[in-house]
């Protein structure tokens, strides 16, 4: 699945590999990980492929134990699935940076070949005080939106029709319910929306 988004445009694809195999999408409860789950999934029902794609999660701070359960049961209503929960990996007492990584090692322990994790392109007023997650994308490690930043995370969910999931994601990396309007989560966020001249919709 070959897509253009935006403009000036961006070109993404999101592949799956060609051979039946075990799959897992990282679902953090925001709108880039809610978008690229949604995304594989269609690329899975498009193609009639037999991959088994599993949603996973970490309770992270910003939300995730909440925001992650709404999104995949709305992502999995789309396409007529058994509303199931996300499979809970890694380890949340880790440094920060470093908790995404324990998630994604512990998938592989558990058999997923491939790992799909949401990361995006992010500009540095919208880092301050974080560290890039210690990892290299290659065949079992795949980032497909990282030349997206929010602006673009924000039309493509408009792209695709899926709205609704301004309503049901949250940013905020301060506080579990709600928003602070302060942390980096929450500026970059608002200035997805601002670029196209959009209200954001949520409030979560």
């Amino acid at each position: 699945m070959k897509l253009v988004v935006g403009d000036p445009p961006r070109h993404i694809e999101i592949f799956l590999p060609p051979h039946k195999t075990k799959l897992g999408v990282f679902v953090s409860g925001g709108m880039d990980s809610a978008i690229l789950y949604y995304l594989l999934l269609k690329k899975k029902f498009d193609t009639n492929s037999n991959h088994e794609i599993t949603p996973l999660s970490m309770h992270r701070k910003e939300g995730s134990r909440y925001f992650a359960n709404l999104v995949t049961a709305y992502v999995q209503q789309q396409f007529g699935l058994p509303v199931t929960s996300p499979i809970i990996v890694g380890d949340n007492t880790l440094p920060e940076e470093q908790q995404v990584k324990s998630g994604v090692d512990e998938a592989y322990r558990l058999g997923y070949e491939r790992v799909y994790v949401g990361l995006i392109e992010q500009l540095p007023q919208h880092m301050i005080n974080w560290q890039p997650i210690p990892y290299q994308e290659g065949q079992r490690f795949r980032t497909p939106l990282k030349t997206l930043d929010k602006s673009y995370i924000v039309e493509l969910i408009k792209q695709f029709n899926q709205e609704a999931l301004f309503h049901i994601t949250h940013s905020c990396s301060v506080l579990e319910l709600g928003r602070c309007n302060e942390c980096n989560g929450c500026n970059e966020r608002s200035w997805g929306f601002a670029q196209l001249g959009i209200k954001d919709p949520g409030t979560l």
